[in-house]
């Protein structure tokens, strides 16, 4: 092989066959000798009959061809093969090398052809781009115009053969080739001039050229960093799978009303009027789903490309989805069946932030709990939980979900709290991953069940207040997949309840706490509110829950904790930590509940309790039998939430008043308050007065007061007994109480703990003169028989009449 004589260097970005064409015309000899002298047309040896000479040598050379042209016209090596599509391999399209054929079905590859920009050709007399074969390149942001697509003269599409062998090529006119039959020798076909082309002129701030400059960009860099990949780049090739497989949808399933609002008028127009001819010389073009394969148009390549990047192109998630959601919706009501395992085959090489899109988009259409599955609320991705992560975060989550976020989480209406709670636990399992509802409920121990999920779930999309509520559920499941708890409630679950709160230990908190142990059913009651404390199962899974009158049961349960005293209420947690350390989980706190700032900026209906004046709350709730109900309507806000804020802030202490309390139905509850157990063991025991006398001082019956001496375990005495067993009484003492100091009966009685009858009897026994009953008679006879000392004559004392005296 010999050098060329003239040498001429190619323009920057110029394909391989332009720059032998401008050769070939410069130096004035046929196109097939300048590809003779290049080594290109030489006979192929025998053993390469398998591997047929290309016919285009833009689309790539061999390293032994590259070696020769660039011996032959003296130009790099690299340079050789940067003329050629390889540049693009990897980037903007795919080369099948042993072929040497561009992939047609991957990322828009042109198999032949070229667009061209008419100014561009005028200006380089003639030289070709490069990147005009490309099937992304769809404009000229040099000048601002859609690039041509076919000759002008004989409408076909430029350059999809190579030029004639036999004939001299002149730059910037069309190379068609003549006719099969004609004269080898003839000069040219077409010879159409291509720099007067008729082409749609833009703006340079229009969205194509906006479009075709980022496009462009992206290939050059091989990466992608806009829009939706802003936060996750990604390289170019996946980027433009993408775009095709959007542009695709978008050509497909829009109409032109559709389209009208989303693509400049011009760009649409000429859409829609500059459609690929009918040429019997073109390939048939894939007409059942445009896009699918590279537009045959430039206006096409536009339209498909600004109503992609509409949706790639758009930095936050839920613009991008909206714009896909139209799309979808028209594919789900059309013969395409659109589902979350569906929308992966809308192309190959797309990558996670088309998936993103699509699930975001597919999201409000999809049912609640596959929105759980895919995460669509949040960041949505195919469900990928592994059965380990499953059982990871089932020991972190109790089986009704914690009550302070299920008062959160609770629609406005028609949601009872124990059937919600084990469904929004249930549902926090099933986030990424894939379970059928009845195994989420199997996990957690059948708190509820799979059509109790499905209708849930659907109430609460039907109520408009699904969105916010499922964006809890997935930040809840990250929370607790990412986070450690300082509960095991898969262990809790498993633990013997059976001995929680025996009878024994209800009196004696009771008694602490100086309260009725009242019926077996506030035993039951508490024995179930432990349990439910403890093991984060609902109450009818606890050992003493009834059997029958569960409505009842159920009613005075959630009643429970409104009117529990502070003193009650630590009493019992002392016994759920006693019992939790006895189980060998000292570590462990009794109950635990996740941050509650992970709802803030949710638009939740649910009341945060936070927000609401403890102080306020006890003053409007005190005194009242059941408070709950009253303070819910006052504050406007569910029971739920006054019953959750009762029971961790209980109402404080305050005596009542024996009438308040009897109105209230809580005389002993006031005299427990009153009689503590110190107070009434001094009285009776010490100062040895009377259940009757205490009774009376206090304002209640004497049973109440012998009640209380049952609970506290004081032994009451028989009337008399004790006196008559000790004989505390003396006649000097009695006789200086009552006359000397005109005590009265009943008050030396109450001083002594017993009876005025005794006390009476007593005195009679002891010759102690009574004074006559009523006050009149009492002060004429006291002072008839008072000596000069105040003190009455023993005599006259003698002839008394003994009476009950009357207390004054």
């Amino acid at each position: 092989m010999r050098t060329l004589p003239i040498r001429m260097s190619p323009f920057p970005g110029e394909p391989l066959d332009s720059w032998l064409e401008a050769y070939a015309h410069r130096t004035q000899i046929r196109y097939g000798d300048v590809l003779t002298s290049l080594g290109l047309l030489t006979k192929a040896k025998s053993q390469d009959l398998r591997h047929p000479r290309p016919t285009d040598w833009t689309i790539a050379l061999s390293e032994r061809e590259a070696d020769n042209i660039a011996f032959v016209t003296g130009l790099d090596k690299q340079r050789v093969h940067a003329m050629t599509l390889a540049h693009f391999h990897g980037r903007a399209l795919l080369i099948d090398h042993e072929k040497r054929q561009v992939n047609r079905h991957r990322l828009w590859g042109r198999g032949a052809g070229s667009r061209y920009c008419p100014d561009c050709l005028a200006d380089t007399t003639g030289r070709w781009k490069l990147e005009w074969r490309l099937g992304w390149s769809f404009a000229c942001t040099r000048h601002s115009l859609l690039l041509a697509d076919t000759c002008q003269g004989c409408r076909r599409l430029t350059r999809a053969r190579p030029f004639s062998r036999h004939s001299l090529p002149i730059p910037g006119r069309c190379g068609a080739r003549p006719a099969r039959g004609a004269d080898l020798a003839a000069p040219r076909g077409c010879d159409q001039d291509l720099t007067q082309a008729e082409v749609l002129r833009l703006p340079a701030s229009h969205p194509v050229m906006e479009a075709q400059h980022l496009i462009m960009n992206m290939i050059e860099t091989g990466r992608a960093d806009f829009g939706q990949y802003a936060r996750h780049p990604q390289p170019s090739t996946v980027v433009l799978s993408e775009l095709r497989a959007v542009a695709s949808r978008m050509l497909t399933h829009l109409d032109p009303d559709d389209l009208a609002a989303r693509v400049p008028a011009e760009t649409l127009s000429a859409y829609l009027t500059l459609q690929p001819s009918d040429d019997p010389g073109r390939r048939a073009t894939t007409t059942g789903r445009p896009g699918s394969m590279a537009p045959p148009t430039a206006a096409m390549t536009a339209v498909g490309i600004i109503t992609a990047l509409q949706v790639l192109g758009e930095e936050r998630l839920d613009t991008a989805a909206q714009a896909l959601r139209t799309v979808i919706g028209k594919a789900r009501d059309g013969s395409e069946k659109t589902t979350a395992t569906t929308i992966r085959s809308w192309g190959r090489g797309t990558g996670p932030v088309l998936q993103t899109v699509q699930l975001a988009a597919l999201g409000p259409l999809l049912r609640p709990s596959d929105q759980l599955r895919y995460q669509t609320v949040a960041l949505p991705s195919p469900p990928s939980a592994t059965a380990r992560q499953i059982r990871r975060r089932s020991h972190k989550l109790p089986a009704t979900l914690w009550p302070s976020w299920v008062v959160r989480l609770s629609p406005p209406r028609g949601a009872y709290q124990r059937i919600l709670a084990p469904v929004l636990a249930s549902s926090v399992l099933m986030v990424g991953a894939k379970l059928e509802l009845d195994e989420a409920a199997s996990i957690l121990g059948y708190a509820s069940d799979g059509g109790s999920l499905s209708r849930v779930l659907q109430m609460l999309r039907d109520r408009q207040c699904w969105e916010p509520i499922a964006t809890a559920l997935v930040r809840l499941a990250h929370y607790l997949d990412e986070n450690d708890i300082p509960i095991d409630y898969h262990r809790r679950r498993a633990l013997d309840y059976s001995n929680l709160l025996p009878t024994e230990q209800w009196v004696e908190v009771c008694r602490r706490s100086r309260q009725s142990p009242g019926t077996g059913l506030r035993a039951r009651i508490a024995r179930c509110v432990l349990f439910s404390w403890i093991s984060g199962m609902p109450l009818d899974r606890a050992p003493d829950f009834p059997t029958t009158g569960v409505s009842t049961f159920r009613a005075e349960a959630a009643r429970f904790t409104e009117v529990w005293s502070l003193q009650f209420a630590n009493e019992l947690r002392h016994v759920a930590r006693d019992f939790v350390d006895g189980r060998g989980l000292q570590s462990e706190p009794v109950t635990w509940c996740p941050p509650s700032e992970m709802l803030e900026g949710l638009d939740l209906h649910g009341t945060d309790p936070s927000t609401i004046d403890i102080d306020h709350l006890h003053e409007i709730t005190r005194g009242h039998r059941y408070p709950a109900g009253s303070a819910a309507q006052e504050l406007g806000v569910s029971i739920e939430t006054v019953r959750l804020l009762l029971e961790e802030h209980p109402i404080p202490s305050s005596p009542l008043s024996i009438a308040q309390a009897r109105a209230l139905g809580q005389v002993s509850h006031a005299a427990r308050q009153v009689l503590t157990e110190e107070e009434l063991r001094r009285r009776y025991l010490d100062e040895h007065q009377s259940a009757r006398a205490i009774a009376l001082d206090v304002g209640v019956s004497k049973s109440t007061v012998t009640r209380l001496a049952a609970e506290y375990g004081i032994e009451l005495r028989k009337v008399g007994r004790y006196f008559k067993q000790h004989n505390v009484i003396d006649r000097d003492w009695l006789y200086e109480q009552y006359v000397t100091r005109r005590r009265t009966l009943a008050d030396i009685a109450r001083e002594k703990g017993t009876s005025t009858t005794y006390i009476i009897h007593r005195a009679h026994d002891l010759g102690v003169p009574l004074r006559p009953s009523g006050g009149a008679s009492t002060r004429k006879a006291m002072d008839a028989k008072t000596d000069s000392t105040g003190a009455a004559s023993p005599t006259d004392a003698e002839e008394m009449t003994p009476s009950v005296e009357r207390s004054r």
